[in-house]
């Protein structure tokens, strides 16, 4: 069958109002044709063919351009790896210090260092939430990381590649060519990876260390693992970029319901978390590119095309999540009355691109918020809900979120 859709390439629209044109393009059905400065585009809106893209039909997709931009910076660790077989053992190392035996090991340090961010914390005005966050998660990846505090060198070498990432994401499609870097995205990259490789030198090759870059230097003795120290430096990287940020604007966004909605405060913390991640999610749209001829259901996807998943969609529709439009953290109790279709909510992925740190991004977040909750109260200066913007690594707020802050 043909593939309906709006005439004429929608990129304008796309770069000024994305979450308008998804939101409007549901009109013409559950699969959508558009044209995305000159690239065919399918928008999927049917939650059980958007599961089968990301699980089941892997030989049929690829790497979709924002995230060759993103394999720019990241190279070719597993959020930026369609080599599957490769890809498999990569994430086999990966996952071990990641899953939840691992992190609970490291919960005692997660908790002293969210405690000791929080004791920096001042009351009064204060210009953006969202940086004031930054330097608490900042501190937590790079405990998992390097078992060690970052220098203020080293936190404004992420800052940097984090803006230069973004700067070149946002630009149009059309006038982008992903061969040409820009000089100062290049300069901030270049600099992410002299401080990676300077911390993996100073290790001795016999004791790495039981942090993160430890292990995954351990591993890279193994001959059987596809693993180098390029490799090595890539996943390092990808964990700073992809996994620092979405946490970041997770706990700010958390904590911003919160102060616009106090009634909140008590109900647990994860329920928190999660009502926060339907609203806000951290990946927003997921994009593929179609390397096989792909049939979903009624429709066959040419190979060349681009599919495009709008997650929020589905986090915000009756259908799915009743009273969609609120922030309710208690819907998410087992005995809760509020009806929810956890088959549409998936904000780290499914499948086998699921995110590997999903538990620790979880446990950070959860903790964050409750021990907030403990010692402070905050108000929001701006009483309205934030502006956000699709960035490269995460969906974001688009402005400074100044607030204040008293003693709960």
């Amino acid at each position: 069958m043909s593939i309906p859709g709006p005439s004429g390439d929608q990129i304008e629209r796309f770069l000024a109002d994305p979450e308008g044109l998804l939101h409007d393009l549901q009109s013409y059905g559950r699969f959508v044709h558009i044209n995305l400065a000159g690239a065919d585009t399918v928008v999927i809106y049917d939650v059980e063919a958007s599961h089968r893209l990301f699980a089941d039909k892997l030989d049929h997709v690829g790497m979709a351009a924002p995230f060759e931009l993103l394999s720019h910076a990241t190279g070719s660790g597993i959020l930026t790896n369609y080599d599957w077989d490769t890809w498999r053992l990569r994430r086999r190392a990966i996952v071990k210090p990641l899953g939840a035996r691992a992190v609970g090991q490291f919960h005692d340090r997660m908790i002293d260092i969210i405690d000791d961010e929080l004791d920096q914390w001042t009351i009064g005005d204060h210009p953006d939430l969202t940086s004031t966050v930054r330097r608490l998660t900042l501190r937590v990846v790079a405990d998992l990381l390097f078992t060690t505090d970052l220098t203020p060198d080293a936190v404004r070498v992420i800052d940097g590649a984090v803006e230069e990432i973004h700067l070149w994401a946002e630009a149009d499609p059309a006038k982008v060519d992903l061969d040409i870097e820009p000089a100062s995205f290049r300069k901030a990259i270049d600099d992410l990876d002299t401080f990676i490789r300077g911390v993996m030198d100073a290790r001795p090759h016999d004791n790495p260390g039981n942090d993160m870059v430890g292990h995954l230097l351990l591993a890279a003795q193994d001959e059987d693992m596809p693993l180098d120290l390029d490799a090595v430096r890539d996943e390092a990287i990808t964990l700073i970029l992809a996994g620092h940020e979405t946490v970041t604007n997770t706990i700010t966004f958390a904590l911003n319901l919160l102060a616009r909605h106090p009634e909140a405060r008590n109900q647990p913390p994860r329920h928190i978390v999660d009502e926060t991640l339907r609203i806000y999610p951290p990946v927003h749209i997921t994009d593929r590119l179609i390397v096989k001829d792909l049939c979903l259901g009624p429709i066959t996807i040419p190979a060349g095309w681009d599919a495009i998943v709008p997650e929020f969609v589905f986090y915000r529709d009756d259908r799915y999540f009743e009273r969609a439009a609120e922030f309710l953290p208690e819907r998410w109790a087992d005995d809760s009355p509020l009806h929810l279709n956890r088959r549409a909510y998936f904000p780290f992925l499914t499948g086998p691109k699921f995110c590997v740190g999903s538990h620790f991004a979880l446990l950070e977040a959860a903790e964050a918020v409750e021990r907030f909750c403990r010692r402070f109260r905050m108000q929001m200066l701006d009483p309205d809900p934030p502006e956000c913007r699709f960035f490269a690594l995460s969906y974001g707020p688009a402005n400074p979120m100044p607030y204040h802050l008293e003693l709960s």
